[in-house]
């Protein structure tokens, strides 16, 4: 039970310190620049400030909690898992990212104030400003969520509880540490497959290669095609992103390791 109060104790420290954070360097910046802050008019420097604060935050949280050997403690050994396998890993969460975004959609929920201002704002970015956009959002940020949710806090429940306890936990603060209901249950789902992806290859680099390539893709997206329109297409495109999902699952637990 120890490590359980720990691992939420570390985890309150670190959603108080990445919103506290990210709120001081934006408005630092903003009103240093500008003299006020508007997250419309500068919403894009306000990502490209905000994101590595949270992310730099929760690097530093997971570094200093984890303990030594950190490449143990964080499981950031290699994986030893095929590339072929990493290549199903990527579709799979290509695919439920866009099965959740459809099946919210599709219940006319829509994806939340904090992804309707993000495709917003990638939507009118300019070339640089996308670029810049995909380094930030789309591999800075999952190595810091990554190393923090999947390499600190899923091993850390893993020590006291099976698998599927410890990766719905460390999916669920996942969810609420982005601060928006609909927004946190999208980010719950996609950290319930990201656990997955962690057990089964015993390491968290492929969850940070999943990670980067949903984040890369959806900043990409958002800028160039924005989201899918109409009930018939998302219906259509929640069936068919759905068996994707059921496949790359199944893979996964084929090749699921056996118990000692």
């Amino acid at each position: 039970m120890r490590a359980i109060w720990s691992t939420l104790l570390v985890y309150g420290i670190a959603f108080a310190a990445v919103f506290g954070l990210q709120l001081l360097a934006v408005t630092a910046l903003l009103t240093w620049r500008t003299g006020t802050l508007d997250l419309e008019r500068d919403a894009l420097t306000a990502l490209l400030v905000g994101v590595p604060a949270s992310s730099l935050t929760l690097i530093a949280i997971a570094l200093l909690a984890a303990g030594r050997p950190r490449s143990l403690r964080l499981r950031l050994l290699p994986s030893g898992v095929p590339a072929r396998e990493i290549v199903v890993m990527v579709v799979g969460i290509l695919a439920l990212s866009q099965a959740l975004e459809s099946l919210v959609l599709l219940l006319d929920v829509g994806t939340g104030p904090a992804l309707e201002w993000m495709a917003r704002t990638m939507a009118s970015a300019p070339p640089l400003g996308l670029a810049l956009a995909v380094v930030v959002v789309g591999l800075f940020a999952p190595v810091g969520e990554e190393l923090f949710f999947r390499g600190y806090m899923l091993t850390r429940l893993r020590e006291v509880w099976s698998p599927g306890p410890a990766i719905l936990v460390s999916a669920v603060a996942f969810g609420i540490i982005h601060g928006e209901w609909v927004h946190g249950l999208l980010a719950a789902g996609i950290g319930v497959y990201l656990g997955l992806v962690t057990e089964r290859s015993g390491s968290v680099v492929p969850a940070m290669i999943c990670h980067a390539a949903n984040n890369t893709a959806s900043v990409l997206l958002s800028a160039w095609l924005g989201s899918p329109q109409g009930h018939a297409l998302n219906a259509g495109l929640v069936i068919a992103t759905g068996l994707v999902v059921a496949w790359a699952i199944v893979r996964l637990r084929r090749a699921w390791p056996r118990p000692a």
